[in-house]
């Protein structure tokens, strides 16, 4: 068949059990091209998907029950049959990807029903764009679009980041100006604003996050209050009182002398993006440059932390 505008290639795969895994195997993925990706379960014969969608966590990753199609633009066809041997060479995957064209409708349908409303912390709900929230919830809702970008509130590090975010500009009666390394989606940046940070700086290095991240703020009219920008931390000179960084262990810990840089007296760090055993060692480094860890807190296999400096 031949790929139109009304039919998507799609990747179907298998992941080892394991989050990390999970993880490496997304982030592939979606540097392969990929604009969407579908959780769902294997039947009891393990070799069909059920039709229902699901929240995909940790009992899941580790049973091995855990299945995801891929969702890919044409152009990128001629280049999946690579990608899937690719998976397969680097030990992610538990079985040979699956390659299949599917309707731009089904696409879309199955896309949207495995992003629904979600707890992004106990106070804030995700919301996406063609949902409604439900007129009795009195939490708020941050409206999302789910891009290119990393972070519609389902990843333990997103919630982890969230959760800290807002209990520290809950400590402050101070305006705040915050730094976002690695805005993703821009749900950190938002969230700030949404609980009364004054202003922020929201960087990434990728351009298709920050087309997400700018429509994001637009659905959620904080735009006139974030900086969307591409710029390098080295390249940052003003001082900010809280900064968050949800990105990966080895680039926070590259990071370490330009974000205590950027630190005021006082100021606070939040990092996540980080596995369990990697944060003793990263925040040791951090405690020579005068960050000092206040705070951490564990989801599954992911930790975050809050580090004030001097």
């Amino acid at each position: 068949m031949a790929v139109t505008e009304k039919f998507w290639p799609s990747l179907t795969c298998l992941p080892k059990p394991g989050s990390t895994v999970r993880t490496a195997l997304e982030e592939l993925l979606y540097a392969a091209g990929c604009t969407g990706i579908w959780d769902h379960l294997l039947d009891d014969c393990g070799s069909k998907a059920k039709a229902r969608s699901v929240d995909i966590n940790d009992n899941f990753m580790a049973s091995g029950e855990a299945l995801l199609t891929a969702y890919f633009p044409a152009e990128t066809q001629p280049h999946l049959a690579e990608l899937a041997l690719q998976l397969e060479a680097l030990g992610l995957v538990a079985a040979a990807p699956q390659l299949d064209l599917v309707q731009g409708e089904d696409w879309l349908h199955n896309w949207r029903q495995n992003f629904t409303i979600t707890e992004l912390t106990d106070n804030t709900l995700v919301v996406p764009t063609w949902e409604e929230l439900p007129a009795a919830e009195t939490r708020l809702g941050l409206r999302i679009y789910p891009g290119q970008g990393f972070g519609t509130g389902t990843h333990e590090t997103t919630r982890l980041a969230a959760a800290f975010l807002e209990q520290e500009l809950g400590r402050t009666l101070k305006p705040v100006t915050l730094l976002d390394v690695g805005t993703g989606s821009g749900i950190l940046a938002i969230l700030a604003i949404k609980r009364g940070a004054e202003r922020v700086l929201a960087l990434d290095i990728d351009a298709d996050a920050l087309v997400n991240a700018r429509e994001n703020c637009s659905h959620n009219l904080v735009s006139e209050k974030i900086i969307l920008a591409d710029t390098q931390v080295t390249q940052i000179v003003e001082k900010y009182s809280l900064i968050v960084a949800n990105i990966i262990a080895p680039v926070l810990r590259q990071l370490v002398p330009e974000l205590s840089r950027l630190l005021t007296p006082g100021g606070r760090l939040i990092l996540s993006g980080i596995l369990v055993e990697q944060l003793s060692e990263l925040t040791d480094v951090y405690a020579e440059l005068g960050l000092v860890t206040q705070e951490s807190k564990v989801s599954g296999e992911w930790t975050a932390c809050v580090c004030k400096f001097g």
